[in-house]
């Protein structure tokens, strides 16, 4: 059926709208201007309506993890297997016999450790631990954990975050990959953390298109005013008041954004990057750090990267268990620290609308120190999930200590183990989680797996 003519004028709007309130983001950051001034800026010259759109966060931001090749066995010793960890036995693959503390007060059993990040969060915060999936050993993009109904999880993000406005939406790193789904973003794939930093200043210079070729006079009116307000909010002459082309905008915004975005000794200080950390940890350490800021600027909403995928088959042997896994906890601990201090203008932090998923290939045998082998029982995976409180903390599923794997089903009660269902409930809360718990909102890639009541914590009313 063909669209109307007043539909297709309201499409047309909505897509002007967006990009105004975009390229407004982005100016500001470059500018050095509060999100809340230019809430405040886009009220008085493009309308309320325009203001409140830019300053809803609908959906939380994303940062997902892709730990191939061995390298999700890392984060087991944030959040083993809760029964392995109760076990205290020295034989098993957790580094902390005895030294768990056990997190109370939900309804699904967790414990942590000496190197577990955000441990100081409050128990409804803590993490969400799946057993899921299937075994994809060597799999350096591993998708058992990745797929909901046939789309890839990390597009549906993308998808649900559409309404979220930003420069670039999707930042992949290396061989990470969006997959696809209806409604999902094109991604925009960088080397490493320094690129995304190049992205964002490419991107910026790359807004002439917007402002030299305006098919609204209207819109283009109202990105000068615009402009023009955040010179003067920003209470600093950097630029003259000759600004005759957009392409001299867009070449001065893209020059301030790489400053903006740069990764400092402060940070890596901040981070506990020294010489001596190793230098998969030390690349993730990096991309957060850009992702931070990225987030902070309103720049991006979901980062997607590869972690570790080093085999760490004599983590144990070697001792590098010892050292590893408390760098990571460093540098999670920073981010998730420089997240809780950025404020949104709703007044809400990025720590509190954020969803971190870590996944990966296989989390290697926890029943076994000694080469720490790829095998898990039942052929099990594992996805760890910290999504700002929207899911219920804590493990579904999991691995006992005489090697039984134990599933649960979609009323999240223990069943036996079938690694699509959980999988598919896995994913499902994640999106809902996204979603900040609607329902309706995932319902077209849920496939009617209700996650409100069961997975995650129900929506207000």
């Amino acid at each position: 059926m063909a669209k109307t003519q007043t539909s297709q004028r309201d499409e047309k709007h909505e897509l002007t709208r967006r990009a105004l309130i975009k390229w407004s983001v982005a100016a500001g950051a470059a500018l050095g201007v509060s999100r809340s001034k230019i809430y405040e800026i886009l009220e008085g010259t493009a309308g309320k309506g325009v203001a409140y759109a830019a300053a809803e966060q609908a959906t939380t931001r994303a940062v997902c993890l892709q730990a191939g090749n061995g390298g999700l066995a890392w984060f087991t010793q944030f959040w083993q297997q809760y029964d392995i960890v109760k076990a205290r036995n020295a034989t098993f693959s957790w580094n902390y016999p005895g030294q768990e503390t056990d997190i109370t007060g939900n309804k699904q059993p967790l414990a942590i450790g000496p190197a577990t990040p955000w441990a100081s969060l409050p128990a409804q915060r803590q993490v969400t631990c799946f057993l899921s999936g299937a075994n994809e050993t060597h799999n350096n993009i591993p998708m058992s954990n990745g797929t909901l109904n046939g789309n890839s999880i990390f597009a549906v993000i993308s998808a649900l975050q559409a309404a979220a406005p930003c420069t670039i939406p999707v930042v992949t790193i290396g061989g990470s990959k969006l997959g696809t789904a209806p409604g999902a973003a094109a991604e925009s794939n960088v080397a490493n953390a320094d690129g995304i930093v190049g992205l964002f200043n490419s991107a910026a210079s790359q807004m002439n298109g917007l402002l030299s070729k305006p098919t609204d006079a209207a819109l283009y009116k109202a990105h000068f005013d615009a402009f023009i307000q955040l010179n003067r909010a920003a209470n600093r002459p950097t630029t003259k008041a000759a600004y005759t082309t957009a392409s001299s905008a867009a070449a001065f915004l893209g020059k301030n954004l790489s400053t903006q975005l740069q990764i400092t000794q402060d940070d890596l200080t901040r981070y506990g990057i020294t010489g001596n950390t190793r230098g998969n940890v030390t690349a993730i350490g990096r991309a957060l750090i850009v992702t931070a800021k990225a987030f902070g600027l309103g720049l991006c909403n979901t980062v997607l990267m590869p972690a570790m995928n080093d085999d760490p088959h004599g983590a144990f042997d070697g001792g590098d268990v010892n050292t590893v896994p408390m760098q990571l906890k460093g540098i999670f601990d920073a981010f998730m620290t420089d997240c809780a201090k950025t404020t949104d203008p709703d007044g809400t932090t990025l720590a509190d609308d954020l969803v971190f998923t870590i996944s990966g290939d296989t989390y290697k045998d926890p029943l076994s120190r000694p080469g720490w082998g790829d095998g898990t029982p039942n052929n099990t995976n594992v996805v760890y999930v910290y999504s700002s409180g929207h899911l219920e903390p804590g493990w579904f599923g999991g691995v006992d200590r005489a090697g039984k794997a134990l599933g649960f089903g979609a009323d999240g009660k223990p069943a036996p183990y079938n690694s699509a269902n959980t999988a598919k409930f896995a994913t499902a809360a994640i999106a809902y989680a996204v979603a900040k718990r609607d329902e309706r909102a995932i319902a077209n890639f849920a496939n009617g797996v209700t996650i409100g009541g069961v997975f995650g914590k129900l929506k207000d009313k």
